[in-house]
């Protein structure tokens, strides 16, 4: 846990070093979801004013006026909300946009997007310090610490980890798939699997006889919008057939923001990817947020 004694002084520092804004914003508009949720967990959502199209959660978020996906926000749509602060990660974007409201006055945070639970201390910590309530944010990211911890305790009497493919699409019957220093790496290997994919950083085609060879136990997709339906025909494509984990049936569903937002539900994320991992291990009694076909 990190001490609040040695952290203090680091959060009152960001806040010398910030843009001149005398007091919390009362004007924010999200450009990430991750984001938007941490302000709601903050009791702060008052202040939002505006948020992207990746803010879904939650679902009172989705009634405020939208400017864009976050990699494509929109100029016009966020100036005329006439916000004084701009939230946004470092994939957030384009640059220009950025620059078009920066000159036009609005302050832009920008947090890391790395796929780290350092990352999740760093946004909760960086906007608790932007609207005013340093202490929440700690008390939170504790919250959110303890929540990782306590889930992987569940992983303890694990003997062989599963071995785990992320696919991110199988459009056209080209599967694009996580391999290293990716937010769905990091999800996995928090959850005590292995990523099946490695030998590349990113998200990236991987050719059938690729996918057959790495010899996935597990193959984890995202559902989107509240759609749970992810088609599990993929388990009889070409590759994705020859798996154990097409053997075994064993596709495991969790909603895209909740995995791979890296928010303050990242606990909840790990305990239920967990859960569909080892299904076994353990005896905590906790409602899940995954589907498992088996």
């Amino acid at each position: 846990m990190i001490r609040r004694s040695l952290f203090t002084p680091l959060l009152a520092g960001l806040v010398l070093l910030a843009p001149a804004l005398q007091a919390a914003p009362e004007r924010i508009v999200s450009a990430d979801g991750s984001l938007t949720e941490i302000i709601y967990a903050l009791g702060e959502e008052h202040r939002l004013v505006g948020v992207d199209t990746t803010s879904g959660y939650p679902q009172r978020a989705r009634e405020l006026p939208q400017i864009g996906y976050k990699r494509n926000i929109s100029a016009e749509g966020t100036l005329s909300l006439a916000p004084q602060v701009l939230i946004a990660t470092e994939d957030s974007g384009p640059e220009t946009i950025l620059r078009q409201l920066t000159a036009a006055g609005v302050v832009i945070h920008r947090y890391s997007a790395a796929p780290t639970l350092d990352t999740v201390r760093d946004k909760i910590t960086g906007l608790a310090a932007l609207v005013d309530k340093p202490e929440e944010g700690l008390e939170l990211w504790d919250a959110v610490e303890a929540s990782v911890a306590q889930a992987q305790t569940r992983l303890q009497a694990i003997e062989q980890p599963v071995r785990v493919m992320f696919v991110l699409s199988n459009a056209n019957g080209s599967a694009i798939i996580g391999g290293e220093n990716t937010h769905a790496d990091t999800i996995i290997r928090l959850a005590g699997g292995v990523n099946a994919a490695t030998g590349f950083e990113g998200y990236k085609p991987m050719p059938d006889e690729a996918i057959a060879a790495a010899q996935p136990d597990i193959i984890l997709m995202m559902t989107r919008e509240g759609n749970h339906e992810v088609n599990s025909e993929i388990l009889s494509k070409p590759g994705f057939a020859m798996t154990p984990a097409a053997a075994e049936r064993r596709l495991v569903k969790m909603d895209g923001m909740l995995m791979l937002g890296f928010g303050p539900r990242i606990g909840e994320a790990v305990e239920g990817l967990i859960r569909a991992f080892y299904p076994n291990a353990g005896q905590l009694a906790v409602q899940s947020a995954v589907q498992t076909t088996q």
